[in-house]
């Protein structure tokens, strides 16, 4: 019988108040979808051209992509946030399409190939051991068509772990009766290759006395960028680049395509 994937039970839990983690979900939305956006034009990958989210969530980055004109696909372990995706699509008028599958079956569930493949929000370190990772990597090169291109956005591990980072602080969100707080306490394995991320929501409603307290529990690979290029190189890709929050790009790319993004993006394109 296969492992019941814990990461289910997490996203499924949070996909209903997925939006209260923000001020404005779709504002940092449409803003995260500006800077996708600007990633796939600056390696020609432009509207109508069709694109492929292998962790849509609640479709932070797919919806936003899909009111660009591009062709969306969103796929997502969670089949109450691909439920809640498809809601937010209809509710916008927007044109999507949205699947639930793992992303280590992706392209066994989908069968088709893609000009881009996005995974946003440090989705892919979930994917604990290397052979999960490989796994996942082999999907979405499947899912790539010739050259075609891979972008994600995972956390600066590099510096956490130097840092010894213990969490996210307390974010305060909404006014009066409709408010919320988010704080993650992270506790690293000795080692510093994984964390279990304790992610703490407190939410007071309208109409409501007090406040409903929520503890999830989940578990990140600290996958540093060196390990990410060796997995991406082994698996199929190359020209892999990286671009850092408020440093300049090494590669040279121009100031236009540079990222003010609060996680590293790296691009790679499919051999």
């Amino acid at each position: 019988m296969p492992v019941h994937d814990p990461n289910i039970d997490f996203y499924d839990d949070l996909a209903d108040n997925y939006h209260r983690m923000y001020e404005d979900w779709w504002g940092f939305a449409a803003h995260y979808g500006e800077a996708m956006a600007a990633f796939l034009a600056a390696e020609g990958v432009e509207p109508p051209d069709e694109v492929l989210d292998v962790t849509c969530g609640i479709g932070t980055q797919a919806l936003p992509l899909a009111a660009k004109g591009y062709r969306v696909t969103g796929s997502d372990l969670s089949e109450r946030a691909v439920e809640r995706a498809r809601r937010e699509a209809a509710s916008r008028d927007l044109d999507a399409r949205f699947v639930v599958s793992d992303v280590r079956e992706v392209y066994e569930r989908l069968s088709g190939t893609f000009d881009a493949v996005v995974s946003g929000a440090n989705s892919l370190t979930h994917l604990l051991t290397d052979d999960d990772l490989m796994r996942a990597l082999a999907q979405i090169r499947s899912c790539l068509r010739p050259r075609g291109v891979f972008l994600a956005t995972i956390r600066d591990y590099d510096q956490l772990a130097l840092d010894n980072s213990q969490g996210l602080a307390p974010e305060h969100f909404g006014t009066g009766d409709d408010r919320s707080i988010v704080v993650q306490a992270w506790d690293w394995a000795e080692d510093r290759r994984t964390l279990t991320t304790n992610h703490i929501l407190l939410l007071k409603k309208r109409n409501q006395d007090g406040w409903d307290t929520t503890v999830r529990t989940t578990d990140y690979r600290a996958l540093r960028r060196a390990e990410f290029d060796d997995a991406l190189t082994a698996g199929g890709f190359t020209d892999i680049r990286w671009f850092l929050p408020g440093h300049e790009d090494p590669q040279g790319v121009a100031p236009e395509h540079q990222t003010g993004y609060y996680q590293p993006v790296v691009v790679a394109r499919a051999r």
